[in-house]
């Protein structure tokens, strides 16, 4: 930014720098405007600039070899001078207008506001009608320039400053650019221009604001700390700011909406919070948190009265203010192990870790593992952890020890990443071996230091042995320096860079160790003799554990035979062109482990967390009050006793459990032992009140009280795998040529085979019917699949049951499968309804998704597999059979098999379920729509392993390509003014309405997307301020009269109007305002309880105020996949309901940009919620 005469000349960094900071920008403002005391931002990360420069250089010589030096023209980089930017910019236009390949240094300006002119400086701009790969020339191209960038990877900053620059340039040329590209270590990304201009127009908006304001320092002269301080310029002055001030951010631990929330009672000092009272404490912050934010407060004030300029630092100070921490240290043992890692930043929100450290405090031996790229990183993870599982497996008494929050779930996210040693990790977590002192320190110690970094802790333990260890200060760029040094051939440089980054990481180790040993000082000084319980205390029977370790051991060593059968080389000439597929299939063999250890994990962690933990646990209910019955002796078969046990519930916290559920009641262990949970079933679930029965061997009842209700065991994945592993083992018997089985073809992502070959009939030659064309694939399928994205709306489960009726009709086998039981009868109602349109039968057929059968369901329901099975064989014809993919890998279901299986909800279906239920069927119809729900995931795969079935066909783009599948493009939902908005945000506009749904409309209101702008700040989970403005815009709506096509007009009632938010706590709140209004007739929930339906009125309360308040992220709650849901439930009128601050939102990582930039889209096409005229 600079400022010429009247005229601010600003960059496309300075529309970043308004969204990340505003604080940055003003400053920026305040230098530009030559403002007395403006501070001169410092170079952050000088080798990255440098590095950056090597890759465009690097490019650069690339493109001149591809093109010749003639066909590339370079831009003289302007200084910051309007006429020199005036001259850049019309050099570049000449070049455009020579249609010069490739534009080295493109300038492009653009006035964007009276007084304001926007000029970017892009690496390359390269012409549309050129390949930049190979140089060929590209026919039948319009003509135009598409903005380039070469970066060591592609960030939320890059994409937004590209983006502004493709604006510029449609200004300047006659085909607008219709992507943006990155060029990074990772790869080549080519990204729609139209995703992220609305971001560019939220960031003007904000700027041009900014300019309109007299360019002066801010006060105070400081900003308050947030994400973006890690790159910022401004950073030291903003920090040194906040300690000469005392901000109240000083205090160790603090966020952003804390910080908020203790501001508006008047506390903005850490001495005003240290010496605050109770009255003081602000509404919406938790007693618990204020009093540990107090005392942390308190103790650092302490500390701080120590400093003098000889000693800045002063005495460190440490209080144990609760043993629940230091009872998890146990105790020391010869093998004791302590680790670290090393990371870097590796693609597009990847990291790569290039260093294993590891120390044996009893030898005092250090061992480190490099790694240089993803080959090898997998290499040095494997070393390490057959290292630590060697020295662990010596010692029975030793453990792992790091400093890294959730240090074990890193663990256990490499190994599955890398898809190595995941075995060997979850035997480290099952036994417990791995301990966080972070988490002890966490829960038992308060530290003076504004930090609980591993480096502020030091002074407690450390003292003057720290220079023994040397290592010197941290060195984050370490790393890019190493890098650097190699590309350049310093090889002396190199090996100096790496000796110290090793020395790092050894004293690192070292740290940990004594910090290990002062903790457990601590233990004996407060008299702390409790131990945790072993592992085979708590919940497993040691009786069985022998026999548990030889199963695990066979499956490890099949998976390990299979895994090498499937492996091919990294890359290179020698990789197939089905190894892409072999790698994913070879990643999800361990998949339903992954998928199940988390949930274990978690399991084992309730039974011995505390119960203040429980009680912060959504999936848990701590009682309020206990009333046990008394237990009944068995009756008729029964063999055990049982009794009924009452809880009392929060109701201000929703629990998770419904009549029906398996849960665990949490009791006591005796004195030494971990604590008992015993199975029960829920009868009866309210707000307030859950009934659980539980039973008992006779001889064993007993009268003790729970301590808590906690969700039941993780169920097992058993068949799933095991029919996995067989599809696995047929390819593997078959390789070098893959086998011809359906659930083959789709892991290769290849287009469906049909017998005779050619493509997929085309529905323009059925008079443009789909459900034709499809049916007419699926007739011609050849063992295959075929993939059909349906829409909201868009008649997939229409498709499905004429498929389904058709398919029947000719004789064949038909099975449905989905996620869920609801799903699956859906499809089964549809189908026999259709039949009996079509005046056909359909035997139908499926277990009762309940303890009893439902009678009022038109179909037969055999009660176990085996009895499904006998039914499946006395049927002299074609049938329908409905079940879970736990069903149809039922060894019987396999060895009887389907002719066609569809898939119904093929997006949130795991690919790992679709390939597994693919031996019980000799081709998939995949149903369903990866722009819905997302396929949700609990533990953490190896690339393409953790996609649904459907994304895995449709990849990265937003519409299936019509060689895979069909798109169902016309909905009879949604309205055109709601159809546009959902259309433009998921389905590249290619959606549409049906005329029909053009003919819906409520009295007043014109029909689309709308915006209710609502002004508040530091809230979370819940916003009073939204909740009034949902009711007002309710209380609007009711009574309105409705008109739908078919049907004659009628007041709009509460039921018709469905209000979604993202967290429970504001789904509470809504409900009760509502209730209180006299609409409690209004459906009120989270996104997920309302796929499937539909309502003429959706309102949507985002409820945070911004994306620094999400608790869970911005990618959640402006998730493209959720809005899109909520959105595409509205027949007529759809309302967001939300802060303005939340559209300014900055994005950290690109899966946050692109979640920002779907709700930046909507933002811009919402129009404001008007004052509706009576209806």
């Amino acid at each position: 930014m600079f400022r010429a005469g009247p005229v601010w000349v600003v960059s496309p960094a300075d529309l970043v720098d308004v969204v990340e900071c505003p604080h940055r920008s003003v400053l920026h403002q305040a230098r530009a405007a030559h403002q007395e005391g403006a501070p001169t931002p410092q170079i952050v990360d000088p080798l990255a600039g440098e590095a950056r420069e090597e890759l465009v250089e690097a490019e650069l010589r690339r493109l001149r070899a591809l093109f010749g030096g003639d066909a590339v023209a370079t831009v003289a980089p302007p200084r910051p001078v309007l006429d020199e930017v005036h001259v850049a910019a019309q050099a570049t236009r000449e070049a455009i207008r020579d249609r010069v390949p490739v534009i080295h240094h493109g300038v492009v300006v653009a006035p964007i506001q009276p007084g304001v002119l926007l000029f970017g400086q892009v690496d390359f701009l390269i012409a549309t009608t050129v390949d930049p790969e190979t140089g060929a020339c590209r026919e039948g191209v319009p003509a135009g320039y598409e903005p380039w960038q070469a970066v060591g990877h592609a960030t939320p900053r890059t994409i937004v400053e590209l983006a502004a620059c493709a604006t510029m340039l449609a200004d300047t040329l006659p085909q607008a650019p219709e992507f943006l590209h990155v060029r990074s270590e990772n790869g080549h990304h080519a990204l729609r221009v139209s995703d992220y201009v609305p971001l560019v127009g939220v960031a003007q908006d904000r700027l041009i604001r900014r300019l309109a304001a007299p360019p002066e320092l801010p006060s105070p002269v400081w900003g308050e700390p947030c994400p973006a301080c890690e790159t910022c310029g401004f950073a030291t002055w903003c920090a040194q700011g906040r300690a000469r001030d005392r901000h109240v951010s000083l205090v160790a631990g603090i966020r952003g909406d804390q910080i908020v929330k203790l501001q508006a009672v008047g506390i903005t000092t850490i001495d005003a919070l240290a010496r605050a009272g109770e009255e003081q404490r602000p509404p919406l912050l938790a007693r618990r948190t204020y009093t540990r934010l107090r005392e942390q407060a308190a103790l650092q004030v302490r500390q701080d009265a120590t400093r003098t300029a000889d000693n800045p630092t002063g005495r460190v100070f440490a209080t144990v203010y609760a043993e629940d921490g230091l009872v998890l240290l146990p105790a020391p043992s010869a093998g004791d192990v302590v680790f670290t890692v090393a990371t870097t930043p590796v693609g597009d929100d990847g990291e790569l870790a290039f260093l294993w450290g590891a120390y044996l405090p009893s030898e005092e031996r250090h061992c480190v593992w490099w790694a240089h790229d993803r080959a090898e990183e997998r290499v040095a993870f494997a070393a390490f952890v057959d290292f630590v599982s060697g020295q662990l497996r010596a010692d029975g008494e030793a453990h792992l020890y790091c400093y890294t929050p959730q240090g074990a779930s890193r663990l256990a996210a490499f190994a599955a990443s890398l898809g190595v040693r995941e075995a060997e990790v979850d035997d480290l977590l099952r036994q417990r071996r791995c301990v966080d002192l972070s988490d002890v320190v966490k829960k038992s110690v308060r530290v003076s230091q504004r930090s609980y970094a591993l480096s502020a802790l030091e002074p407690l333990y450390l003292g003057d042995d720290a220079q023994r260890w040397g290592g010197g200060e941290p060195q984050p760029d370490g790393y890019a320096a190493y890098r650097r040094a190699c590309r350049a051939g310093d090889s002396r440089q190199a090996q100096a860079v790496q000796e110290a980054l090793a020395a790092q990481v050894r004293r690192e180790c070292v740290s940990v160790a004594r910090l290990r040993d002062w903790l457990e000082k601590l233990r004996v000084d407060h008299g702390i003799v409790a131990r945790p319980a072993p592992p085979e205390t708590v919940g497993v029977d040691p009786g069985q554990q022998e026999q548990a370790a030889a199963r695990r051991a066979a499956v490890e060593e099949r998976i390990r035979s299979l895994t090498e059968a499937l492996a091919g080389p990294a890359a290179g000439e020698g990789r197939g062109e089905d190894q892409d597929a072999w790698d994913v299939l070879s990643a999800l063999l361990g998949y339903y482990r992954r998928e199940e250890a988390p949930l274990w994990w978690d399991f084992f962690r309730r039974l011995s967390a505390p119960v203040e933990e429980l009680e912060a646990d959504a999936d848990c209910v701590v009682p309020l009050w206990v009333r046990a019955h008394a237990w009944v002796p068995p009756q008729g078969r029964q063999r055990k006793a049982a009794r009924h046990v009452e809880v009392g519930a929060d109701p201000r916290r929703l629990h998770p459990f419904g009549v029906g559920d398996q849960v665990r009641l949490l009791y006591p262990g005796v004195a030494g032992q971990g604590a008992e949970a015993v199975p029960a079933t829920v009868v009866e679930a309210a707000a307030d009140r859950l009934v659980v029965v539980e039973k008992a061997d006779v001889g064993a009842e007993h009268d003790r009280q729970p301590l808590a209700v906690l969700p039941g065991a993780p169920v097992r994945s058993t068949p799933k795998d095991e029919a996995l592993w067989e599809v696995a083992e047929r390819v593997a018997a078959a390789l070098p040529r893959p086998p011809q089985m359906a659930g083959v073809d789709l892991l290769r992502r290849v287009p469906p085979r049909l017998r005779g070959g050619g493509a997929l009939p085309d529905p323009g030659d059925f008079g443009g019917d789909t459900v034709a064309a499809v049916l007419a694939a699926v007739d011609a399928l050849d063992d295959s699949y075929l993939a059909v994205q349906g829409p909201p709306g868009a008649g997939k489960t229409y498709l499905a049951a004429r498929l389904i009726t058709h398919l029947v009709g000719r004789g064949l086998r038909v099975g449905v499968c989905a996620t869920s039981h609801q799903a699956i009868e859906n499809v089964l109602r549809a189908a026999v309804r259709a039949a009996a349109e079509a005046g056909v039968g359909v035997p139908c057929a499926k277990r009762p998704s309940g303890v009893s059968p439902d009678r009022r369901v038109p179909w037969e329901q055999p009660r176990q597999v085996r009895d499904l099975v006998q039914w499946c064989h006395r049927q002299e014809g074609g049938y329908l059979v409905g079940g879970t993919a736990w069903n149809f890998t039922h060894p019987q279901m396999r060895g009887l098999g389907v002719d066609v299986l569809l898939i119904d909800e093929a997006g949130q279906f795991a690919l790992a379920d679709a390939v597994a239920v693919s031996a019980a069927a000799r081709s998939l119809v995949l149903l369903g729509d990866p722009q819905q729900l997302p396929h949700v995931v609990q533990g953490v795969h190896a690339a393409g392993a953790d996609r649904s079935a459907l994304e895995h066909v449709v990849g990265d783009a937003d519409i299936i390509d019509p060689a895979y599948g069909y798109f169902l493009a016309h909905t009879r939902r949604m309205h055109p003014g709601v159809c546009t908005v959902v259309s433009h945000l998921a389905y590249q506009g290619r959606l549409s309405a049906h005329p029909d749904a053009a003919l819906r409309g409520l009295a007043g209101v014109e029909a689309g997307v709308y915006r209710k702008v609502v002004a508040h700040q530091g809230r979370s989970t819940h916003s009073p301020e939204e909740v009034r403005a949902v009711v007002e815009v309710v209380a609007q709506l009711v009574g309105r009269e409705w008109c739908e096509p078919g049907r004659p007009p009628r007041p709009l009632q509460g039921s018709d109007i469905m209000v979604v938010a993202p967290f429970n706590v504001q789904v509470r709140a809504l409900r009760a305002a509502l209730a209180e209004a006299g609409l409690e007739a209004v459906r009120v929930g989270t996104v997920d309880r309302f796929q499937g339906q539909e309502a003429p009125v959706v309102v949507c309360s985002m409820t945070v105020s911004s994306a620094r308040e999400a608790p869970r992220g911005m990618e959640f709650v402006l998730s493209r996949n959720r809005l899109t849901v909520a959105l595409s439930r509205a027949q007529a009128v759809a309302v967001v309901v939300c802060a303005p601050s939340l559209v300014e939102s900055a994005a950290r990582t690109m899966a946050e940009l692109r979640a920002l930039a779907g709700f930046a889209h909507v933002w811009a096409q919402a129009r404001d919620w008007p004052d509706p005229a009576p209806g």
